[in-house]
Formats: C-alpha cells, structure tokens, sequence
C-alpha cells in the first residue's frame, strides 16, 4: 500500500473522529454555560424546594410509640391493603398518611383504650414503597427508597456517584405527569455545575417514582470507536509492511 492511499485510509477514519470531538465540546460548552431552555420550561420544582413528609403505603414498616406504656409498642408493616391491624384497636388504614397523621389518628383511637389522649410517635423504620430509579453511567444503578425527601445529587450519590463515562452536564429526571399518566416530563440538570460549582441552588428535589437518568459522554463513545478501530489499523500497517 503507497503512501498515498495509507493516507486517504486514515484521513477516512479520523476525520469522524474529529468532527465527534467539536460536537462533544460544543455540547460541554453549551451545557457548562447554565440551565437549560427546557430546564426552564420543563421544571415543576424550584431550586433547593424540598417533597414533604414520607407518604406511608404497602411495605413500609413502621415502629409505634406510645409513651408511659411500654407494653404498646409494636412494630407494625403496612400490608398490601394499606390497612395493617394495631393492637389493642384493631385495623387502622395507614397507606396515604404521614407518620404525624397516623401517630394522631391512632392516639385517637386509643383514647377509648385509656383513660387519655396519649402521645403516640410513628417512626418509619423501613421505606419499601416509594422509590427512585437510578439508571445510566452511575456505579450502583437501580432501585433507591425515597424517604420523603431526597435531591438530585443525593440519588446520585446513593447510587454509588458517576462513573468516569459520565456526562454529568446533562442528568436527565423524567417525571410522571400527574394529570396524564401516559405523559412524562423530562428535565435536563447540569450536575456538573452543582458538584464543581458549588451551585446547590440548582439541584432539584425528586418525588416518588422518578427516573434519574445518568448518560455517557460522546467522548466515552469516542474512545470505544478508537478501542475498535486500532486494531484494524495495525492489521492494516502489519500487511503493508509484509508486501513492502
């Protein structure tokens, strides 16, 4: 093979190459520069605004309190109905409340048990029922229970942080529509400006059944194009060089 056409053959491979890294750097700049124009379209939640209490529901677990009577604490899981069975009162619906409404709710009904209203204390001990979905370039994707509240970044770490293929200027959170289930909104979040920039203004709060989504950089992709190709081009050199 001349030189010439060694030359075409390189030229034929790289030049690709190169127009995906200015597309890849395009992008960083772009993305680096602020919120995107569909952040704020997209967005229903302010910066830094944070979900309220944990909504109990089937699977969770929770421990009851009664104060001054040792002998009422019990540890309690919410069954697939949402209506576990509280001694002594019997069943009590606690699917769809917080702990503080079923902590009041139940010294309610306790009241008829003794002779007053006790302070009873509902504390969720295991959160089985709303979760997170965690997915991408992150070390440990998947599943993560949401305890009532939890951000962006907090996710991300629980899923064991961005791997080194990460394109963190662009974390996307789809979120169901409430209005139309069939529907979703995506919101695109620069991460990186979070992390690197200390501008934890813009991490946003997440809310039940979410999905985190953590993608790859062009330039990961670039590198397995290049893993791929390499071999070949020494092939190709290897046979030039035996019909020299």
């Amino acid at each position: 093979m001349n030189a010439g056409k060694r030359f075409i053959v390189l030229m034929t491979i790289f030049i690709p190459l190169l127009f995906l890294t200015g597309l890849s750097l395009a992008e960083t700049t772009k993305s680096d520069s602020g919120s995107t124009r569909e952040n704020k379209v997209a967005s229903p939640a302010q910066p830094g605004e944070m979900v309220g209490e944990y909504i109990l529901g089937p699977g969770d677990v929770f421990e009851l309190l009664v104060w001054g009577y040792d002998d009422l604490r019990q540890l309690v899981t919410v069954p697939p109905n949402g209506i576990p069975t509280i001694y002594p009162i019997g069943k009590v619906k606690a699917s769809g409340m917080t702990s503080t409404q079923l902590g009041k709710k139940i010294a309610k009904e306790l009241a008829r048990y003794i002779k007053e209203i006790p302070n009873v204390t509902v504390v969720v001990k295991e959160y089985n029922y709303y979760r997170v979905y965690v997915l991408g370039e992150v070390a440990k994707p998947g599943l993560y229970p949401f305890k009532g509240r939890l951000t962006l970044l907090e996710a991300v770490t629980l899923a064991g942080s961005p791997t080194r293929r990460a394109f963190t200027r662009r974390v996307q959170v789809v979120r169901r529509d409430p209005d139309n289930p069939g529907k979703a909104r995506v919101m695109n979040v620069n991460l990186y400006r979070i992390v690197r920039r200390g501008k934890v203004g813009e991490d946003i709060a997440l809310q039940p059944s979410d999905i985190v989504y953590v993608p790859g950089s062009i330039l990961s992709g670039l590198n397995d194009v290049i893993t791929q190709i390499t071999p070949p081009i020494q092939f190709l050199y290897y046979v030039d060089n035996l019909t020299r």
